[in-house]
């Protein structure tokens, strides 16, 4: 029976599961799934209780299917329970402990496997852009997502009714809708500057709503970048391999 482990990533909003196996000593990602087609699709891999652990990085709770998961048998690890303050697994944290788990795994496995300047930018619900050093996590931002951006000219009397674009255009805008969706750049630029400032070699771009910055980081020739669709899965996964014991 090979070993399993099913990482759950309880963000702002849909909570997803990842599902991995262990392979000729690699823990190889078998695929990510929302949260309410965990049964389904473990069954499909054949991981059970007996033969998989979980991992949790909670920001909002789902109590009820997380009852409904360890009431099968399945041992729960979850990130809060080992997260103390200023330092991390060993990482350094300048942050208070109001850190969200997801940023902090994410960070812990830059840390670790980078070791040089490096800018997350995690675009869920909310987008994130934090930094990672040498020296640790150094902190970081909370932005809204395009989407939630959009919707604030809904109080505008003479904007609310405005098509806005699906696309983002980096040009000089020259018309209103252009003007609203095209705003949304001030926060590339704060992007731009942190790279600046912190001398950031690496950007990892994550989360279900990538898109935008995708294009934006073809215009950072200076540093590597990183897309990683499902990060952090592979962080969560990394941590609980590597300093926790499994059972």
């Amino acid at each position: 029976m090979k070993h399993s482990l099913i990482s759950l990533d309880f963000g702002n909003s849909h909570p997803h599961a990842g599902l991995f196996r262990k392979e000729e000593g690699k823990w190889e990602l078998l695929e990510v799934v929302p949260l309410h087609e965990l049964a389904s699709k473990a069954q499909v891999h054949d991981i059970s209780p007996h033969n998989a652990q979980l991992i949790l990085s909670e920001v909002k709770q789902y109590e009820e299917e997380l009852f409904n998961l360890q009431s099968q048998g399945y041992l729960l690890t979850r990130i809060k329970d080992y997260w103390r303050g200023d330092r991390f697994a060993g990482m350094p944290v300048h942050y208070s402990k109001t850190l969200g788990e997801d940023r902090l795994i994410n960070a812990f496995w830059t840390y670790k496997n980078l070791k040089k300047p490096t800018l997350i930018i995690d675009a869920g619900t909310y987008l994130t852009m934090d930094v990672v050093t040498p020296e640790g996590f150094i902190g970081g931002y909370i932005i809204p997502s395009y989407e939630k951006y959009l919707t604030t000219f809904g109080d505008g009397e003479n904007l609310r009714d405005t098509p806005l674009s699906e696309s983002f255009n980096f040009e000089l805008p020259h018309t209103t809708d252009e003007a609203m969706s095209g705003g949304y750049h001030a926060f590339c630029a704060m992007a731009e500057k942190l790279i600046d400032k912190y001398k950031l070699e690496t950007i990892i771009i994550t989360g279900g709503r990538d898109n935008l910055w995708k294009e934006w980081s073809q215009t950072q020739s200076s540093s590597q970048v990183i897309i990683a669709p499902h990060f952090i899965h592979q962080a969560l996964v990394y941590w609980m391999s590597t300093q926790v014991e499994l059972l």
